[in-house]
């Protein structure tokens, strides 16, 4: 098993988490497409490219501020796709109140860039996308 990938995928949370636009799309192919529930409409969007990278780290920061944050749980390398289950920290942000909800992410990964990224709030449709059950896959500690 190759932990290339998952090290990158390490890589772009703690760009996220840091808000680090630019250390983010550095990990990410100029063509990347990046479906994201948690930014955007009220049902999600999908962003393509850098720009519209930049475009989702606007859109996270009007929704959230700076006040999101990525905890890892495992991770699980599936070749040239990445699985990560994580929770989303955060503080609302017109309430205060802390929430956390979780995710699950899935990443596509050619020549050390992601591709495509698609974030799911529930971790089972990830599972049925990828057509895998999270018995069979090996975790990887985050």
């Amino acid at each position: 098993m190759s932990e290339r990938n998952i090290e990158l995928v390490r890589r772009y949370i703690a760009a996220f988490n840091a808000r680090d636009v630019e250390a983010a799309i550095a990990l990410c192919d100029p063509s990347i497409e990046y479906h994201s529930v948690f930014a955007g409409a009220v049902s999600g969007a999908v962003y393509h490219g850098h720009d519209g990278m930049r475009t989702f780290f606007g859109d996270l920061g009007e929704a959230w501020g700076d006040r999101l944050r990525v905890q890892p749980e495992p991770y699980f390398d599936l070749g040239e796709c990445t699985l990560t289950f994580f929770v989303l920290r955060g503080r609302g942000p017109q309430s205060g109140a802390e929430v956390a909800m979780p995710g699950t992410g899935v990443s596509r990964w050619r020549d050390g860039l992601q591709t495509y990224v698609h974030v799911y709030t529930d971790r089972a449709d990830a599972l049925r996308d990828l057509g895998v059950s999270e018995e069979e896959l090996e975790r990887i500690a985050p």
